[in-house]
């Protein structure tokens, strides 16, 4: 008998003695009681477990990790690193049909403390999703940008080689998060779009520090962490997947004032202009991508970093479905009169389509760094 059912039988019966009731009509109440309160008890734990059920199916969980080795030559001196470059889990949860929350939590290089040098925790994505109509929705947190290609998708089964490509590395700062407001919609056509405002950058002060570089853009990042917000970044993206196999898609970024209205000014407006296509027929995946940054102001102009841009050509082969092989070419400048290249060639393994192991050879010329040699990989999503 359970120990509820017993107080609660207990209690009930007392006075029944004092009333002088026979022995079978004690047991009896006894009995329809303790069936009673039984049935009660089933009941209220068939409803707990149902609500249970339907809690777990609301929570997503998921992740991605890689560790990459480095074995490079960077104008004769021998670098080699082995590193568990970053660990990120996904939580999400979804409070009804059309509102949810989305997150990601990364931890980079394993270590972070006092003494780690390269080591970070950041939250790359922490937002509430609205479905506003059936294929458009308002988000609302800490959200990646929509330029480029792996700034959004970055998952490593998800791209070729073990590094991400140096053009959505530099030209575009990936990973690039910041903390704003958005609406997307995608329309039955295949046509898409993404319009946001959200912090801006906010570039170093050279004007407290002599060794700053105002108008290293990258540097700039805020990642929605205690950020100026006096002039805002509009950013919109129009995507096109309306023919199997292909994707089109340009963007561009207006950044009011780099210094973010500093009393001492010391940068310009910035706009990003780009696109990129994607093309892919049976086992062949073609790949391009070009962006550029216009910096305004003398200063800008003076310094040669009034223009940077670069691009990149990319063709793989999904030779059997375990296997995959890319070369990759990229060019850029991040100041005038330089002109960095970098050459890639590798090949991924697929044991699980979301486990892979991968290998690559990189070649730079001297304005790229001249660092040369290969990386090898493992990365993993779920």
């Amino acid at each position: 008998m359970r120990p509820l059912a017993l107080a609660l039988m207990l209690a009930s019966v007392a006075p029944a003695f004092a009333e002088n009731v026979s022995r079978e009509e004690l047991e009896q109440r006894i009995a329809e009681l303790e069936a009673m309160l039984n049935s009660r008890l089933d009941a209220l734990a068939d409803t707990v477990d149902a609500q249970s059920d339907a809690g777990g199916k609301n929570v997503h969980i998921g992740g991605y990790g890689e560790l990459h080795y480095n074995h490079l030559d960077a104008n004769g001196e021998d670098q080699r690193l082995l590193d568990l470059h970053r660990m990120v889990l996904f939580f999400g949860y979804d409070y009804s049909d059309r509102v949810r929350f989305v997150s990601e939590f990364e931890v980079e290089h394993t270590l972070v403390s006092g003494g780690s040098e390269f080591g970070a925790v950041e939250i790359e994505q922490a937002y509430v999703e609205i479905d506003v109509l059936a294929n458009m929705q308002f988000r609302t947190g800490v959200m990646l940008m929509p330029l480029g290609i792996v700034n959004e998708t970055h998952e490593p089964p998800t791209f070729y080689g073990v590094e991400r490509p140096v053009i959505e590395t530099s030209i575009i700062p990936s990973t690039w998060y910041s903390a704003g407001i958005s609406l997307s919609q995608s329309l039955d056509s295949g046509l898409s779009y993404d319009l946001l405002v959200t912090e801006g950058l906010k570039t170093e002060d050279p004007t407290t520090n002599d060794e700053a570089d105002p108008f290293y853009l990258k540097g700039g990042k805020q990642k929605a962490s205690y950020s100026d917000a006096f002039n805002l970044a509009l950013t919109g993206r129009v995507r096109y997947r309306g023919i199997p196999g292909l994707e089109l898609a340009a963007y561009a970024q207006y950044q009011p004032d780099l210094d973010q209205s500093a009393e001492t000014s010391y940068a310009e407006s910035a706009t990003l202009a780009g696109g990129h296509v994607i093309y892919q027929l049976a086992p062949i995946t073609l790949t391009a991508l070009y962006a550029r940054w216009d910096v305004a102001g003398d200063e800008a102009k003076a310094a040669g970093k009034d223009v940077q841009d670069g691009g990149y050509l990319e063709a793989s082969w999904k030779a059997q479905e375990n296997w995959g092989l890319f070369v990759r070419h990229s060019v850029w400048s991040e100041e005038k009169d330089e002109s960095a290249a970098q050459s890639d060639l590798g090949v991924n393994y697929y044991p699980h389509p979301d486990v892979v192991f991968k290998a690559d050879y990189q070649l730079q010329n001297d304005d790229a760094g001249n660092t040369d040699g290969f990386n090898l990989g493992m990365g993993y999503q779920f």
